[in-house]
């Protein structure tokens, strides 16, 4: 009796401790489980509610495509844009919000007929942007000149908010800068729309006429998102200017002008897409204000998350320690589908209750439950490596049975380099021959490549069709993993022209590869389908960026295409060549890329150096935008080396500025946009 009353008293304790765990995860918002969490928001949208319906009296002006095909180079002059506020205040459109501003003066004739058209309009607001500190504070601000600012009858700010996944459920109604209160350009349609100026902020709500917009402690608004891109009105910025859109449908609408052209790459994640123009959110804001359509998650959802945890924890508890498996289980699962309609249900009513906690505290209640069944009841210890085997690659097995949490995403953060490969011509090449020479050849490449990987410490990730994804420096850290890398693709190299040579001979049309190799910080773990199948692998920008330098090694026409972060920690070994500063598409911040020319001990180093060293001479002259002086060295150099299609590319651009000249503080950068 005393033992069954022990036994029963432990029972409890796991229970409310198991609960308790989660309880105090969600109280400390673990980056991870917030992660989780953010993305089940983004489900709901997507998945679950889907689109819906746009206010018929928000549209948006675009600057698009075919504005630019027909207007010419982005951006445009003022004069189109005096032109524009002309025409929709002749409609009869009740604002006009523009997501630009215009920081320079352009000419005097042209930036007065623009202010001149915005005073007589009367509802014309401008956009401002801050510069944010990573607590969101403003500390400074890109605005447009007061001629043309104190003409418009206001400004809203255009700062967007994504979470660090880079999806933007967020947004920031006010700004504070100085001793003012900026509202969002977004907050100034509605305002206008509701016919209210004043505004009224309080620690959980901004009071705008009659509708109070949730607010979290930090100020910021849950963006309840109508759909994907296009589901407000659009009309082409051009086809407004040159006045080929009819009068009543511009009449009393809110229309917001920005660009969509993903040229200019104002595009944002949004649950719905990927590539959603920046107006279109601001549009959608502004879309929730006026209607009072608001997605709410306060202190009282989160108490109700709180007992959604306790109650659904403490019920999955009693499941398993009491009923059998199969049982338990069908139970446990309509248990947890009802919940996940409740939190639906809820959040087409506006609020949002936490998906992944209480599920969590149900997982780790079933867990903790049947852990104690398995230690009490089944004495069944030895088996916790064959389950996990079950569903775990071996190469990590021995990992994952001594630390079980690391079959998750986000196991570690490691320093790597990463290796992508692709075959030249080989997409051609497969279109000509039979599938089963195909793969013979190709399993012939990939079983080589393989082979010399491994044998320098290198990881064969995956293979992508006739590319090969490869690192150093995960699982096991490896100090020198950029240099193992680099040593490797030299390597490499010997056994492609061996292979290139007995294809020859074989009658079979040989290939040659290119390399992207990226140096960074990666997250390093196991992903992939629980139960069905897991792979070691790594993520994260650092190996995004490899994917890049792959693709843009196409376009140099070099085999070897390296990023900063490897040259410099190679740099001393091996031999590179300084090609250029550029910005690859879905990164901001420009890098410096290198072709690897040879190793260090090359018998040619001294020609292959001075070859750089002209080269070098004629790129640092390009980046003074001195044209002249460059595109002479750069023909000298071509003469030299008829073959280098880098030269050709820079001869071609310094042609082209010396005619059109970059225009600002241009740093040289070279912004590519394919992948």
């Amino acid at each position: 009796m005393e033992k069954r009353l022990h036994k029963k008293i432990v029972f409890s304790l796991l229970a409310l401790v198991s609960v308790f765990a989660v309880i105090v995860l969600c109280y400390m918002q673990t980056p991870l489980l917030e992660g989780f969490e953010a993305k089940t928001y983004d489900l709901r949208f997507k998945a679950m509610r889907g689109a819906v319906a746009a206010r018929p009296d928000i549209a948006l002006i675009a600057i698009d495509g075919k504005s630019i095909a027909e207007l010419g180079r982005f951006p445009f002059s003022r004069k189109y844009y005096a032109s524009l506020v002309d025409q929709v205040t002749a409609a009869g459109a009740k604002a006009l919000l523009m997501d630009a501003f215009f920081p320079e003066p352009e000419s005097a004739e042209v930036d007065q007929a623009f202010a001149a058209a915005m005073a007589r309009a009367g509802n014309v607001y401008l956009a401002v942007a801050f510069d944010l500190n990573r607590d969101c504070v403003a500390v400074g601000v890109t605005e447009s000149i007061k001629q043309l600012s104190g003409a418009a009858k206001g400004s809203g700010h255009i700062n967007f908010l994504p979470d660090e996944d880079g999806i933007n459920r967020h947004t920031m109604p006010l700004i504070a800068y100085g001793d003012k209160i900026y509202p969002s350009l977004a907050l100034r349609g509605a305002m206008e729309a509701l016919g209210v100026e004043e505004i009224e902020q309080s620690t959980f709500n901004i009071k705008v006429g009659e509708v109070r917009i949730p607010t979290a402690v930090n100020g910021t608004m849950m963006i309840n998102h109508i759909g994907p891109p296009g589901s407000y009105q659009t009309f082409s910025f051009v086809d407004v200017v040159k006045g080929r859109i009819a009068a009543d449908l511009l009449k009393d609408k809110l229309l917001f002008m920005g660009a969509t052209a993903l040229g200019i790459y104002d595009m944002r994640v949004t649950p719905f897409d990927g590539n959603t123009p920046g107006v279109e959110i601001n549009a959608t804001i502004a879309d929730n204000i006026i209607s009072g359509n608001f997605i709410r998650r306060s202190g009282v959802e989160a108490i109700i998350d709180i007992l959604f945890i306790f109650i659904l924890g403490m019920a999955s508890f009693l499941v398993i320690a009491k009923l059998r498996p199969f049982p338990a289980f069908f139970l446990l699962l309509l248990l947890a589908g009802g919940y996940i309609a409740f939190t639906y249900y809820m959040f087409v009513a506006g609020y949002w209750f936490s998906m992944v906690y209480p599920l969590a505290g149900m997982m780790v209640a079933s867990a903790v439950s049947a852990g104690f069944r398995f230690v009490t009841m089944d004495r069944r210890a030895k088996e916790i490596r064959s389950i996990f085997s079950s569903y775990v690659s071996g190469k990590v097995v021995d990992q994952l049975v001594n630390d079980p949490e690391g079959a998750g995403i986000g196991v570690s953060t490691k320093e790597v380099t990463v290796l992508f490969s692709d075959l030249k011509g080989f997409t051609s090449y497969s279109e000509q021959v039979e599938p089963y020479k195909l793969v013979s050849t190709l399993n012939e490449y990939l079983a080589e490549m393989t082979r010399v990987i491994m044998s320098h410490g290198g990881t064969v990730d995956k293979f992508l069709g006739d590319g090969i994804m490869a690192y150093w420096g995960a699982p096991l850290a490896q100090e020198n993993h950029a240099e193992l890398a680099i040593g490797c693709t030299f390597v490499m190299q010997e056994r492609m022209a061996a292979l290139q040579k007995k294809w020859r001979k074989d009658g079979t049309q040989p290939f040659s590869f290119r390399l992207g190799i990226n140096s960074g910080e990666v997250i390093a773990g196991t992903i992939g389908a629980k139960g069905k199948k897991m792979e070691y692998t790594i993520i994260g920008d650092s190996v995004n960026l490899g994917a890049r330098l792959e693709g843009t090694a196409k376009f140099y026409g070099v085999d070897i295409l390296v990023s900063e972060s490897t040259y410099q920690a190679t740099k001393e070994k091996f031999i590179y060549r300084n090609l250029d500063y550029i910005r690859v598409v879905g990164k901001r911040v420009p890098i410096q890329i290198y072709e690897l020319v040879a190793a260090g001990d090359d018998p040619d180093r001294e020609t292959l150096i001075a070859g750089i060293s002209q080269f070098e001479e004629a790129l640092a002259f390009y980046r003074q935008k001195l044209w002249g002086q460059a595109l002479a060295v750069f023909e000298k150099y071509s003469k030299e080396y008829p073959d280098d299609r880098v030269a050709e590319l820079f001869v071609n651009r310094c042609v082209s500025f010396e005619k059109d000249p970059p225009v600002g503080a241009w740093n040289g950068v070279y912004d590519r946009q394919e992948k």
